[in-house]
């Protein structure tokens, strides 16, 4: 109004001095109307004030600079720089234009000066001028919020001026709510609204005509596929657009870029709706969890719009009641694939054996390609759920197939040995050894994917395939060797001193060199296992009581017997591969409760000995002292009840088992 008051006080005093002849002769004087003023010296008609104001309304051209919002710039500025409403709208003064239309919808609808005298007619012409020249304004507003995303500078400006136009269209709705009296028809314009809808239309357009280059559509395999991907990837350009540019055109009142954010969510989560509508092939249906559930996440995590858009606020791309339908599709598909894949492998390889055929030998050692294919098909099958969900919640379907296709696996082992007889059976159980190992390798490499129950019963049944694959494998040993372990613990083992023991370290050295065909692992494995049992059948013979210890003399004999043995033992396996460090110790530490004669240091000795090895039991022990004849039937009562007043209270539960496997009758 300041601005109107000003310019019209400039028109009367203007009027007033071509009244009384007194008009300007400056070169550089411009008319109201904006039309240049004639030469020095010639005479204009007079006009009254109304004459010129009607002129004015009239004609429309209202005067004013640029979206300059001071003022006394407009006095001051160079009179050719003013601008009609027209100028304006055609230059997207956008701004400027609009309080123009502000200033004249005052005069026409506000308080009427009394030094203004129009007829009804003329003012109706001039409302019905300034209607439809908001109208115009207003189609130029939504011009330029339609160009907003335009990468160009002048379509940033023409918004920039916009925005300030719906500012002074929204505040005058403000103004005229707290008067009464007839408004315009158009008031409450309500042009924020307005503008929220005809961006709102922008997007969807937007994200309706979205596509990719044909050099990255050629990379996707479905029209489905390549139309997602489109609209993501308009999103994404827009949005870093919306941040970078088209933020700096409004206040941050509007929060404009959390708007564009949750529009473009919209327009995504409404194609996905109905893309989802249709049924989907297991590709696109894991093309499109793919999008919902991390690439679509990943767009809105880009470090430049978290500055200033908050994805919370927009809630999932797509409902759950939407998604579990595809996901239980997805991961019923791929729980299905996996297991025909796995149980044709098994099948497979089954059938190999059947026909007599022998592992393949790599490396000296006996392989086949079954557990490697098995961890690959489980494992592609895992990474596909984590790169379509994001995370691993969903990969637990899959991995729970290793435990039954390890007990299938266990069945087609005991087939094996029952079926010992084929030439190739030992060769396979060689090569099932060698899988199992890389299964167990994977179960406790990737231990967080598992279950804890399905990943204790997986290692539960790899551990005892290994057990029963090297029994299969010792237990020829053992009965090779059985003439030679019977000389053991008898009178001729203490007569003829190493004679025995000589033979037996042949037999257990010739088949420590015979077995080949297995990995390096499995080898060492194997090994430890013959140590144990090994030493183990030597106690147990011992332990038979086939020999009377009666004096001192005899039992010293015997205790050096159990050491160099012992050690020659120990020495044999290590050298050969086993790692069982800790057997070095069974056969002297039993050497040495025969050598002792001090009831008090042979109790002692027990509860040592039983402080090692916790699985030591009574029985075993009488079987022991039964071997020093010349013990009493007291003395051998009071270790026994040593033993059993020490062996709960010192006891290791870390101590290595070995006395409950010596079995003693």
């Amino acid at each position: 109004m300041k601005l109107f008051r000003g310019l019209r006080n400039e028109a009367v005093m203007r009027t007033r001095n071509i009244v009384s002849g007194t008009a300007s002769t400056e070169p550089n004087s411009v008319e109201y109307s904006g039309k240049t003023a004639a030469p020095a010296g010639r005479k204009f008609k007079p006009l009254t004030l109304p004459q010129i104001l009607r002129r004015n309304s009239k004609s429309n051209t209202n005067i004013t600079a640029p979206d300059v919002p001071n003022t006394s710039s407009v006095i001051t500025a160079p009179l050719e720089e003013l601008l009609t409403f027209e100028q304006n709208l055609e230059r997207n003064h956008l701004s400027a234009a609009g309080q123009q239309l502000i200033e004249r919808e005052e005069r026409l609808y506000g308080q009427i000066s009394e030094e203004v005298v129009q007829s009804t007619t003329e003012r109706e012409e001039e409302k019905e001028q300034l209607t439809r020249d908001h109208k115009a304004l207003l189609s130029q507003i939504d011009l330029a919020v339609k160009s907003s995303l335009s990468p160009d500078e002048d379509s940033l400006e023409a918004l920039k001026s916009a925005v300030k136009a719906i500012q002074q269209e929204e505040e005058q709705d403000r103004q005229w709510l707290k008067q009464e009296g007839k408004r315009p028809d158009w008031r409450p314009s309500e042009c924020r609204r307005h503008h929220n809808t005809v961006l709102q239309s922008l997007v969807e357009e937007r994200m309706d005509n979205a596509e990719l280059p044909p050099e990255e559509s050629n990379k996707l395999r479905s029209s489905l596929q390549r139309d997602v991907c489109g609209k993501g990837r308009r999103l994404q350009e827009d949005l870093l657009r919306v941040v970078k540019d088209v933020k700096g055109c409004y206040p941050e009142d509007m929060d404009i870029c959390n708007f564009f954010g949750k529009m473009y969510h919209q327009a995504f989560s409404a194609g996905m709706r109905k893309i989802e509508e249709y049924g989907l092939g297991m590709d696109d249906c894991s093309y499109l969890l793919y999008w919902v559930n991390v690439a679509y996440p990943e767009i809105l995590q880009n470090p430049e719009l978290t500055k200033v858009i908050n994805p919370e606020m927009f809630g999932k791309l797509l409902t759950e009641e939407l998604t579990t339908p595809l996901e239980n599709q997805c991961l019923t598909h791929k729980e299905a694939e996996v297991q025909t894949l796995i149980n044709k492998v098994l099948m497979v390889e089954e059938q190999a054996w059947m026909e007599g055929s022998v592992p393949e030998l790599r490396d000296d050692c006996y392989f086949s390609p079954l557990a490697i294919d098995v961890i690959q098909f489980i494992n592609a099958a895992v990474k596909s759920i984590e790169t379509v969900w994001g995370d691993t919640s969903k990969v637990q379907i899959i991995v729970c197939l290793l435990k039954d296709f390890l007990n299938s696996y266990k069945k087609f082992q005991e087939k094996v040995l029952k079926g010992s007889n084929n030439g190739n059976s030992r060769t396979v159980i060689m090569a099932i050894l060698a899988c199992v190992e890389q299964f167990r390798d994977y179960i406790v490499n990737k231990a967080d994917i598992f279950p804890v129950d399905v990943k204790e019963c997986c290692l539960s049944i790899v551990a005892e395939m290994k057990n029963i694959g090297y029994t299969s494998l010792t237990s020829p040993i053992h009965k090779d060797l059985k003439s030679q372990y019977s000389g053991l613990g008898t009178p001729v083992w203490l007569e003829k001193k190493k004679e025995v023991f000589e033979k037996l370290f042949e037999g257990i050295n010739k088949h420590t060199q015979d077995l080949k065909g297995l990995t390096d692992s499995c080898h060492q494995e194997l090994l430890s296992q013959l140590h144990l049992e090994v030493t183990v059948e030597y106690v147990r013979r011992l332990l038979k009581r086939k020999i009377k210890l009666r004096d001192k003399e005899m039992q010293e004999q015997a205790a050096r017997l159990l050491c160099e043995d012992g050690q020659r033992l120990h020495k044999l396996f290590t050298e050969a591969g086993s790692r069982e460090e800790w057997l070095s110790d069974i056969l002297p530490k039993i050497a040495e409760v025969l050598k002792l004669q001090d009831i008090s240091s042979i109790q002692l000795e027990i509860v040592t000995l039983s402080q090692a090895y916790p699985d030591l039991s009574e029985f075993q022990v009488s079987a022991l002292l039964s071997l020093k004849s010349n013990l009493s039937a007291s003395a051998v009562k009071r270790v026994k009840k040593t033993l059993l007043d020490n062996q709960d209270t010192t006891s290791s539960q870390d101590a290595p088992s070995f006395f409950s496997k010596v079995q003693v009758r």
